[in-house]
């Protein structure tokens, strides 16, 4: 009688837990609708995406900056109720997440990635967008009647030429700097209408809108109306605006007044080094305490004259 007992309340339990996998709901894409942050906060990490929102009827996510404005990220979402996946993440593509629960997200070694509720998005501070509108020549050409020119209107309109309209906003945020561990303050402009949404960064104080995708050779730039008397900086613009190629090596010079000497032999090793322009020379000074001067060729501004060899250096990528 005692084993009877013992194999019916085994059975029972059998039962129950059985019935409790049973009763346990396969998670959906409609299940994890809102929005998703840090644990922490919006903020509180280093992760690819500040915020997103998943919306389960559309099946899709998108990005949402600390103020509540999105940011123009956007993608397809869906799962198989184990692993959320999200397409179409910035320089990632498509992108795996774990899924805990129906308000939690994992990392791959179980830990809380991100949860789900609504996020304490931050007061968005007043902007003066007069700081910003003026006309904005590309490449700062403007004594052509084929100029490019985009207008930033004080009322957050914006007009490009004779083809594009829309809105643009800015937004002032910190940007890690490789694997340094320090950031630095980006000032943003983004435009959000014509036939894509475009992003572009301001440096020269201000003067100069550079296109976020463009960053490498600094090919695609707007100068501000204001700033196209200023000799210096149009100077500046030319020198960053792509690779200076000799016969063995080319140099690169960056924004941020960091440069780069690339060996065309792709056996030499890299040089670094950091650059001033005063007038039109450039003075090089590598991470080895060595010193080179180089000259813009006044006549033809893409030419770059080194001073100890007298090599002439030219950019093939302006256009």
């Amino acid at each position: 009688m005692k084993n009877l007992k013992k194999c019916t309340i085994l059975l029972l339990a059998l039962i129950m837990c059985l019935g409790l996998g049973a009763c346990k709901k396969k998670l959906s894409i409609n299940d994890l609708t809102g929005y998703w942050y840090p644990e922490e906060g919006i903020g509180s990490t280093t992760s690819v995406l500040t915020c997103i929102y998943i919306n389960g009827a559309t099946e899709t996510w998108e990005e949402f900056d600390e103020y509540g404005d999105s940011t123009g990220c956007a993608g397809a979402a869906y799962t198989d109720g184990k692993v959320l996946t999200l397409t179409d993440v910035p320089w990632f593509g498509d992108v795996e997440i774990p899924i805990g629960a129906a308000n939690e997200l994992l990392t791959d070694d179980g830990e809380t990635y991100w949860i789900k509720g609504q996020p304490d998005f931050k007061e968005k501070p007043e902007l003066d967008l007069s700081t910003f509108s003026n006309r904005w020549y590309l490449k700062g050409d403007h004594d052509s009647e084929y100029a490019t020119i985009l207008t930033l209107n004080e009322d957050g309109t914006y007009t490009k030429g004779d083809m594009e309209e829309g809105t643009y906003t800015y937004r002032e945020f910190e940007e890690s700097v490789g694997d340094t561990g320090t950031t630095v303050l980006r000032r943003e402009i983004s435009l959000s209408g014509g036939f894509m949404a475009e992003n572009y960064y301001l440096v020269s104080d201000g003067q100069v809108l550079v296109h976020w995708a463009a960053a490498a050779n600094g090919s695609n730039y707007y100068i501000n109306e204001d700033a196209l008397g200023n000799e210096q900086l149009l100077a500046e613009c030319i020198l960053t605006e792509g690779t200076f190629l000799g016969e063995t090596y080319g140099l690169c010079f960056a924004r941020d007044y960091t440069m780069k000497c690339v060996f065309l032999d792709g056996i030499t090793e890299d040089l670094t080094g950091t650059w001033e322009l005063s007038d039109d020379t450039v003075t090089i000074i590598w991470d080895d305490g060595e010193t080179d001067e180089a000259t813009l060729s006044p006549g033809n501004p893409d030419t770059l004259t080194i001073h100890s060899t007298g090599e002439i250096l030219e950019n093939p990528f302006d256009f």
